[in-house]
């Protein structure tokens, strides 16, 4: 019995060895072939195995059998090769295309060898090269093959990564035509589903500057986000828009991906209400979107297998959430969440056929190869259903509420009509409030520039007419700026209201006016009638300003001090009007800074005595 079994299973590994080794018939024209079945694979741990090197050595080296219908290495710091035998059996010399559908492999470099062991075509390229150095015009990688008549003609494709993943990538061979159609077949595919979703994209924009909607606006954001990552994905960006430069390729890609987490956030908690309706699934929603954020961030120092791993488990934990808070809110009946529940799973479904048919798990056609497009542009109109509902639901709820309104008005006006006294007599009383704060500052309660101007002319006028003099004087805060540079202006504004205090207890006459000029300047009014009771007056406020001991670290003195021009004036011709007042004090408060600051300077225009 064993002799048997071993006998069945060195038969049946000798069968997968010829089937293997088989060569690949290339004479049938207008056939798709997938030559997997007939390609072997070497892996190089070293990364240093070279096309002379590998010829060399032949059959010594441990080729097997490639057992997957699509190469997938996944995350590998090895190169790989490929090797599979073309057989022409024509008579006719013969062209053929062998596609390597994927836009995403880093470097590619793959050799045409006879029988004699010469290497008769050979090409460079990769995603990590310049498009130039692509043989055919392509968003994936395509390689003419030339045949002679009858003529056998083995094929070597090394494939190695920047730092450590080998996507999935099918293998097609076919002839002209067969390249032609699909290529076709492809570009009138993604032209309708681009096209498409453009006309959605620009729709929507329109509705949300005629709504102002936001849902609209985070719509085009998610519809915007999926065109550049699509475009830049299936290699489209590459070949249009930037083909000078690889690295920036796969940056773009990953950036795009991160660009679309933030939008699809960004719209469900605004479709599904989720700051109102489930605050913490919000929150972790963000949280998600901030983690695949900075998982991005190390692709721009060339780190690109390292992402992919690290946003791997983030992706799923994000789509899980998503479809979890979906169906939760969908099993308490909220119609919208059950439209989103829908369109989000065909993404999903879209999404995981289509890493199937990558993985060599599910085969390689049409429904497989554009699953990912087709889930979203399912997704998307289900999307867009759900926000005309989303409008309509706003509409009946701002109708119901302009109904309320409506009632809730009539309820009001019979009230309205009994306190319409009482409503007058507060307007009188808030008219009366905003006269005073017309004429006072805000800060300080002091008066204010204007009521300066008016002020300082009747006194001029009253005190012309009665014959005594006008002594008035302007104060300045010392070294204000630094002390708001220092301490803040909060602190400068705590500052000018103890002043203002102060100046209140110690100017308390019934002639005497307290002003606030601007800023750190003040004006004082005094009822006196001298000279020297002025000066006494300022002196003595002077010197309670220090004794407050206000800390002001940048002043010569320490503390917060004042400096002081006193004008008094009995000769009227010379100071004709309240400017010509503060201009006088203006320049005896500047002398007293130029002194040495925290004194009374004073200037008297009085008649010889």
């Amino acid at each position: 019995m064993a002799k048997w079994m071993a006998y069945l299973l060195w038969s049946l590994s000798l069968l997968l060895s010829w089937q293997a080794q088989a060569a690949v018939d290339i004479t049938s024209p207008s056939v798709v072939i997938n030559p997997a079945s007939q390609v072997e694979v070497l892996e190089d741990d070293s990364a240093q195995l070279s096309i002379h090197r590998l010829l060399e050595q032949g059959e010594a080296l441990s080729w097997r059998p490639l057992q997957q219908e699509v190469p997938n290495f996944g995350f590998t710091r090895s190169a790989w090769w490929l090797k599979m035998e073309l057989e022409n059996g024509s008579p006719a010399p013969l062209r053929r295309h062998l596609e390597l559908a994927s836009p995403l492999p880093d470097f590619i470099d793959a050799y045409a060898v006879d029988s004699q062991g010469r290497v008769l075509q050979q090409w460079s390229t990769g995603s990590r090269r310049p498009f130039a150095s692509r043989p055919v015009s392509h968003h994936s990688f395509v390689l003419p093959i030339y045949m002679g008549p009858n003529e056998t003609r083995q094929l070597f494709i090394r494939l190695a990564s920047h730092d450590g993943l080998l996507p999935a990538m099918p293998l097609l061979l076919m002839d002209d035509v067969s390249f032609l159609e699909r290529t076709q077949t492809k570009l009138m595919a993604y032209s309708v589903l681009y096209g498409g979703l453009l006309a959605l994209l620009l729709y929507n924009l329109l509705t949300f500057l005629a709504t102002r909607e936001k849902a609209f606006l985070y719509s085009v954001f998610c519809l915007g986000a999926f065109l550049l990552f699509n475009f830049t994905l299936r290699g489209f960006g590459y070949q249009f828009l930037w083909p000078e430069w690889p690295r920036f390729n796969h940056q773009m890609l990953l950036l795009s991906t991160c660009l679309l987490y933030v939008a699809l956030t960004l719209f469900s908690i605004d479709y599904l209400s989720l700051k109102r309706q489930a605050p913490r699934l919000a929150k972790g929603l963000m949280v998600l979107t901030g983690g695949l954020i900075i998982s991005v961030l190390p692709s721009f120092i060339g780190y690109f297998a390292w992402v992919v791993q690290a946003m791997l488990p983030l992706t799923i934990g994000y789509a899980l959430l998503l479809l979890g808070t979906s169906a939760w809110l969908s099993s308490r009946g909220d119609g919208l969440a059950q439209i989103f529940l829908l369109g989000w799973s065909g993404l999903m479904v879209g999404i995981v056929l289509y890493s199937l048919r990558l993985g060599g798990f599910l085969p390689y056609g049409l429904g497989t190869e554009y699953a990912l497009e087709i889930g979203a542009a399912f997704g998307f109109l289900l999307l867009a259903f759900g926000l005309a509902c989303k409008i309509n639901r706003l509409k009946q709820a701002k109708l119901e509420a302009e109904r309320k309104t409506y009632e809730l008005q009539r309820t009001l006006n019979h009230k309205l009509e009994s306190k319409v006294h009482q409503r007058t007599y507060e307007l009188e009383q808030a008219n009366r409030k905003l006269a005073a704060m017309v004429r006072t500052d805000p800060l300080t309660g002091l008066l204010n520039r204007r009521q300066f101007e008016a002020q300082i002319n009747e006194e001029i006028q009253r005190r012309q007419r009665d014959g005594k003099p006008l002594l008035f004087a302007m104060m300045d805060i010392d070294d204000f700026k630094p002390f708001n540079d220092t301490y803040g202006h909060q602190a400068g504004d705590e500052v000018l209201l103890e002043v203002a205090n102060l100046l209140k207890a110690h100017f308390r006459r019934a002639g005497d006016r307290l002003f606030r000029l601007g800023g750190e300047e003040f004006g004082i009014l005094l009822e006196a009638d001298s000279l020297d009771a002025g000066r006494f007056s300022l002196e003595r406020f002077r010197h309670a300003l220090q004794q407050l001991q206000i800390p002001h670290e940048a002043s010569r003195h320490g503390v917060v001090t004042g400096s002081f021009g006193l004008v008094c004036c009995d000769e009227y011709n010379q100071l004709p009007s309240a400017m010509a007042v503060y201009r006088q004090a203006d320049q005896a408060m500047y002398e007293a800074k130029q002194i040495s600051r925290n004194r009374v300077v004073t200037r008297a225009l009085v008649a010889e005595m």
